[in-house]
């Protein structure tokens, strides 16, 4: 409950182009402050004398009498009008500050969102949809800022950033953790997910995929290199890492929870990775270097890892056809959805490496979002180091 109701306050900006932030920051501002000055700060203060200008001499602090006998009139009397008015012109003041500075922007929002539903659809006898249309306006202003939250240039995002932990420091913490967190890995969930993971670019990615099982202490996965404009589909255990290199570094680039089950997951984009899964994935990485270690001091013949098999896949036809490939590797017996899906022609070639007794599928469609009409074209032996497949 606690991290639904951070991230519906402190949610990040949308993925927009260069200029949808700053416009909006503006547009955020805007509002925000026009109602703050122009309808809730007015309201604070009523005339002394109603035939009377706007005199500091002719003001007094505190709400008019007809604004308060109006709002009892269309049914705010619990528990009294008096407060649902100045509810209302706190609500403008306070919550138009807010929503201009952007800090809690969501919520000061939401409710100016339900004052002006009162102002556009109630305080008139026969309110008509589409014809009042600057209070209208407002209400469906207040709609988009409350389902945009502040953006990039808002305290909510200040306060956002702040609260997330830099990948490189979660490495400062795994002493910590050894301390604090004896259980962690006994939390582990046998829960797997299924995901793609696309390369938009012109470019190839390279990834690498890691998961820990702390009940056999072993690692699994692989590492894959994603050609231009393709796809990678993907079945593993939850707290799945996904690294992703930048120039010579590795970079944690995404940690795979239940809930991403049939996520795609766009290399162009920045995942957004809880604290809790920043300090998992360094006890993870901790475990594992310890694991290799112990492996290390019992002697080379400890690695009995399976051995890969390096082959180059290219297509059959001289012009360019999509092919999906399921991948099943030995050492499951569930039916797994790793693979790829790209176009291939008789000039493309790239290189791909699985384990050895792995088995290579080729499907009619899109094979990791359910079952499909499949052909087994190749079964992975040692001989088939360096072999060419044609689909």
């Amino acid at each position: 409950m606690k991290k639904i109701f951070q991230s519906f306050i402190f949610t990040p900006p949308l993925a927009a182009n260069r200029l949808f932030e700053p416009a909006y920051a503006l547009f955020r501002f805007y509002c925000g402050i026009s109602i703050a000055l122009g309808a809730g700060l007015p309201k604070i203060f009523h005339k002394i004398d109603e035939t009377g200008g706007t005199e500091w001499d002719n003001l007094a602090f505190g709400a008019s009498g007809w604004f308060v006998e109006q709002v009892g009139n269309i049914g705010f009397t619990f528990p009294s009008p008096t407060f649902w008015v100045y509810l209302a012109i706190y609500g403008e003041f306070i919550g138009g500050l807010f929503v201009a500075i952007g800090l809690f922007t969501r919520i000061a929002a939401l409710q100016m969102t339900f004052q002006f539903f009162v102002v556009s659809f109630l305080w008139y006898e026969s309110p008509v949809p589409f014809a009042m249309y600057y209070q209208q306006l407002i209400f469906w202003t207040f709609i988009l800022i409350s389902a945009v939250g502040g953006g990039k240039y808002s305290i909510d995002w200040l306060m956002y950033q702040k609260r997330r932990v830099d990948a490189p420091k979660t490495k400062l913490a795994v002493p910590l953790l050894f301390l604090l967190m004896p259980l962690f890995g006994a939390a582990q969930t046998s829960e797997r997910a299924s995901f793609i993971i696309s390369n938009p670019t012109l470019g190839k990615a390279s990834i690498d995929i890691r998961s820990f099982d702390y009940k056999d202490r072993k690692t699994s996965g692989y590492g894959y290199d994603l050609g231009p404009l393709s796809s990678h589909g993907v079945n593993m255990p939850a707290g799945t890492r996904i690294y992703k290199k930048q120039k010579k570094a590795w970079v944690l680039f995404a940690v795979v929870s239940p809930a991403d089950n049939g996520r795609t997951f766009n290399l162009n984009y920045t995942v957004e990775i809880a604290r809790e899964q920043y300090l998992q994935a360094a006890y993870d990485e901790q475990n594992e270097e310890t694991a290799r270690l112990e492996k290390i001091s019992e002697g080379p013949d400890a690695f009995d890892g399976p051995e890969l098999v390096t082959f180059m896949v290219s297509g059959k036809s001289l012009l360019p056809k999509q092919v999906y490939v399921r991948v099943q590797l030995p050492d499951t017996s569930l039916k797994s959805t790793i693979g790829f899906s790209r176009k291939l022609d008789r000039s493309s070639k790239f290189q791909v490496s699985y384990p050895v007794g792995s088995k290579v599928y080729l499907c009619e469609e899109d094979c990791w979002n359910g079952d499909v009409e499949e052909t087994l074209v190749l079964i992975l032996d040692a001989e088939k180091q360096n072999y060419l497949i044609r689909l």
